[in-house]
Order: C-alpha cells, then structure tokens, then sequence
C-alpha cells in the first residue's frame, strides 16, 4: 500500500513539472495569419513572406516566467539601434490559459489558449485571432 501512495505521489509530481509555464522559453515556430490564410502560395507571397521574416533578424526571441507572476520578454524590433529589446509583463496561468496583464491595473491585456505544454514545448494559440501559433521549446 505504501508503495503504491509513493507511486502515485511521484507521478504526481512529474505531471505537475510536466504542466509548469515557468523558465525560460524560445520561440522555435511562429504561425500567422498570413501563412495560414494562403493556400498554393505564389513566388510573390513567398518572397514577400521571406521578406517580412528576414526584418524580424537573427537574434532569438525568447520569454522567461517566473515563479512570482513576472517575465520578460526579448525580441527585436525593427529600426531599433540595440539588437533586442527587453519588455516586463505580468502573467497568470491557470486552466490551460495564459493571461497578460497590465502591470499597473492588472487587467487582462491579452489571452492565450495553452494548447499543450510540456516539460520541453509550449504551444500557445492567440484566443482573439486562432490563426496565429506559436510554439516554444523550453532552454531552462
């Protein structure tokens, strides 16, 4: 009987680190709308595409959560002198939802649905435009 509460317990505790959003996320995939709304895709949509892609550089956009609500995001902007610009948010996980909230009100700026998440992917959907995804791979 021991053996088996211990059991349950253990595989307990994985699914509840398998289920944490905190730590520090990259995004490997990115889906918009754009990509999702073209079927057969012309050379012109392509390049326009690549284009658009190419602006967003080489630096790795990536998201860190942490245990008290806070993260921070890093990205680069367009037209910025510095390669990646760093932005503070507020955040609550709970029921498969990822909310951003103001820093100062605390309401609701932006809902996600959690699509899946696990002790190395995320995938989050933009509860306002379903066609955009975006998927991360954990990297601490």
């Amino acid at each position: 009987m021991k053996g088996l509460i211990m059991g349950l317990m253990l595989l307990v505790s994985l699914c509840g680190y398998a289920q944490r959003i905190t730590g520090t996320w990259q995004v490997s995939r990115q889906a918009n709308c754009l990509s999702v709304e073209l079927d057969e895709i012309s050379e012109t949509e392509e390049e326009l595409l690549e284009e658009m892609a190419s602006r967003s550089g080489n630096a790795p956009k990536t998201f860190v959560f942490n245990n008290d609500g806070s993260g921070t995001g890093n990205w680069r902007t367009y037209g910025k002198r510095k390669p990646a610009s760093k932005e503070k948010f507020l955040y609550r996980y709970s029921d498969g939802m990822l909310y951003l909230l103001d820093k100062k009100s605390r309401l609701i700026t932006g809902t996600y649905i959690v699509e899946n998440i696990t002790a190395s992917t995320l995938v989050i959907i933009n509860k306002d435009r379903t066609c955009e995804r975006t998927e991360f791979a954990r990297i601490n």
